[in-house]
């Protein structure tokens, strides 16, 4: 069984939605793997016991990937409704009735899991605020700011 998975989640083509991807490429650039393809691969490895995984959303098909991991770390923005600009909270499995079909939740992913393998990892949320969701590739200058603090806080907590 493997360390930790990172799961990041947005769409990084409606600006600040992109935070995880972002996130993700700059763990991955401190680790001299420049311009990788998140898209391309299922799982990127971090480390020899360390893997990332990106999509526009969460899947329930990945509850099948997260039980082989002992720690997971869910990494997405969020628009204000969080009290913090940067939010950490250990997730534990909760399902949750989502009003929209293409919105699977963390706890809820995980409640799949449990119900399904007996197991889920332990488990975290790292959450940044965006500010702007338009068409484009690019941060705001304040979520670039909470996407470096998220680097410092994975680097210290988990890597």
């Amino acid at each position: 069984m493997k360390n930790i998975l990172f799961l990041g989640y947005g769409n990084p083509d409606r600006g600040d939605d992109g935070a995880a991807w972002h996130i993700l490429k700059m763990l991955l650039s401190e680790r001299g793997i420049l311009n990788p393809d998140l898209f391309d691969m299922e799982i990127v490895p971090l480390t020899s016991d360390t893997d990332l995984w990106f999509n526009f959303q969460l899947l329930p098909e990945i509850a099948d990937l997260l039980v082989q991991y002992k720690n997971a770390v869910f990494l997405d923005a969020h628009k204000g409704d969080i009290k913090n600009d940067l939010n950490f909270q250990e997730v534990k499995p909760a399902y949750q009735n989502a009003p929209f079909t293409h919105h699977l939740p963390p706890e809820s992913l995980l409640a799949l899991a449990e119900s399904i393998y007996g197991y889920y990892p332990h488990s975290w949320l790292i959450s940044v605020r965006g500010y702007v969701f338009d068409f484009e590739r690019k941060l705001t200058s304040q979520t670039l700011a909470l996407c470096n603090r998220a680097v410092t806080l994975i680097k210290e907590n988990f890597l």
